[in-house]
């Protein structure tokens, strides 16, 4: 399947791998935890989270680009996707660095919670009882010595410095365009 992106403009192109990127990262890890059957602590979850964000970034900032024909719309998505990823890029260095024991985990490391449906007569027992969500330093899968929060920190890492670079480049253009070859 071949996607033509010809009448995208940069700012586009960008949030396309961008929105791609994040689907992509999504879907592996739903797959890692639905088929591999890996429970994700709540360290992963929130990385997560970021990229569920990055996904809904980059889906605005198309969505806005493309009905309201604004270049300068989409050149700022670009910029908020490099805040997401800058966060998930945070989130997955200080999951990493729980996982090596460099720093201790958050308090509710392992509170993730029973996966099922509660029966709402029995939430005192379900919050008594033990929790299903693995500790946030025991690494379930690892690939070459790096764990799946690793892969995510580098993964976060490089969109941040993608989407980062393709902001200032946008913005330089915008620049040059506006003010006649100023810089």
């Amino acid at each position: 399947m071949k996607i033509d992106l010809a009448g995208f403009s940069f700012s586009e192109r960008v949030l396309a791998v961008s929105f791609v990127a994040s689907a992509a990262l999504l879907a592996g890890a739903h797959l890692f935890e639905r088929v591999g059957g890996l429970v994700p602590c709540i360290l992963c979850l929130d990385q997560r989270e970021a990229h569920w964000a990055a996904l809904g970034v980059a889906a605005a900032g198309l969505i806005a680009a493309r009905a309201f024909k604004s270049k300068l719309g989409a050149a700022a998505a670009v910029g908020a996707a490099a805040l997401v990823y800058a966060v998930s890029a945070g989130l997955a260095f200080y999951h990493t660095g729980v996982e090596y024991k460099f720093w201790p985990g958050p308090a509710l490391c392992a509170a993730g919670g029973p996966t099922g449906p509660i029966d709402l007569n029995a939430i005192g027992a379900a919050l008594d009882g033990p929790v299903d969500a693995p500790s946030c330093d025991d690494v379930q899968w690892a690939f070459l010595g790096v764990s799946m929060a690793g892969y995510n920190l580098l993964a976060s890492a490089g969109l941040f410095a993608f989407t980062l670079a393709a902001a200032f480049a946008e913005t330089q253009r915008v620049r040059r365009v506006r003010f006649g070859g100023a810089s």
